[in-house]
Order: C-alpha cells, then sequence, then structure tokens
C-alpha cells in the first residue's frame, strides 16, 4: 500500500487552490468598485443638500423673481473644488470636473402655498450634482446637462414670510 499523493493530485489540488483565490480576489475587487461608487454618490447628495441648506438661508429677496427657472450661476453650473467636496474630485473622476447646479423658480398661481389664510409666494429650490469621467458622467437628478441620473431630487422651497409668523 502507497502512502502520501501523487504529483497530478498535488497539482489538481493546488491548480483549484488557485481558481478559489483568483475568483475570491475577483469579489473583493467588484465589492470594492461597488463601495467607491456609493461613497461618491453619498458625498454627492450630502453636497447637494449642503447647498440647498445654504441656498434656503439665503433672504427671499435675494432670490431670482422671475417666474422662469433660473440656474445660478448664469452659467448654468459652478465648478466643485477638491477642497469643497474631495471625494468628488478631478483625480479620482477621470479628470473631469464635478459640477453644482441650482436652480431657483417662483411657484404661483395654483401652486403658490396658503399660510395663515393668506397666499404666499413660494420659490422651488433644485439643487443637482453631476460628477464622473467624461464618458460617464453621472448626477443625482435629472436637473444637469447629461450623464446617468439616479433620481435622487434635491429640493426645499423658501416662503417669503418669515419663519414663527
Amino acid at each position: 500500500m502507497r502512502r502520501g499523493a501523487t504529483l497530478v493530485e498535488v497539482m489538481l489540488a493546488g491548480a483549484l487552490a488557485v481558481m478559489l483565490t483568483l475568483a475570491c480576489l475577483e469579489g473583493v475587487i467588484v465589492s470594492t468598485g461597488i463601495a467607491h461608487e456609493n461613497s461618491q454618490l453619498l458625498a454627492a447628495e450630502a453636497y447637494a443638500w449642503d447647498t440647498a441648506w445654504k441656498w434656503l438661508n439665503k433672504s427671499y429677496d435675494d432670490l431670482n423673481n422671475s417666474n422662469v427657472a433660473r440656474f445660478y450661476p448664469d452659467a448654468g453650473f459652478e465648478t466643485i473644488s477638491s477642497n469643497a467636496c474631495p471625494m468628488l474630485c478631478r483625480e479620482l473622476n477621470g479628470g473631469a470636473d464635478a459640477k453644482l447646479y441650482v436652480r431657483v423658480r417662483l411657484l404661483s398661481g395654483g401652486e403658490a402655498l396658503v399660510r395663515h389664510g393668506a397666499l404666499a409666494a413660494v420659490k422651488q429650490i433644485d439643487v443637482d450634482v453631476e460628477w464622473g469621467p467624461s464618458t460617464a458622467r453621472r448626477r443625482l437628478n435629472s436637473l444637469g446637462a447629461s450623464g446617468m441620473s439616479f433620481n435622487i431630487p434635491v429640493t426645499v422651497y423658501k416662503c417669503e414670510l418669515d419663519r414663527g409668523l
């Protein structure tokens, strides 16, 4: 009776071990990519809500009074600096800048708000963030110009009446 393993058995066991290791490594690579995409999405959403909060705290009169939706700034978008949102910086996005879109429009008529029995004009503030390499842009919602949209609306409403009235 022979003891031990033959060379063929050892090679087969080694090949199976290598295949299992490669499969596990591929899973780690895929999960790392998904985690990176999710972290960028969360960073973009957090930046958009921070921007919406800043615009909500502006004076009602400082916002555009036109019934036509207007983008701020006049260029239609603002480039997000790497200091403002490091997760969306150029180096992590294939060399493309992340962009911020802010749109303000006056809601009137049937869209106006009734508060304390009085009709109050309301301004809708929409915010969108666009990031990613130029060949595969992503954005939070459809406010931006191009790319895949996650359909996450970031909208706040500013009333001409002060709080607590």
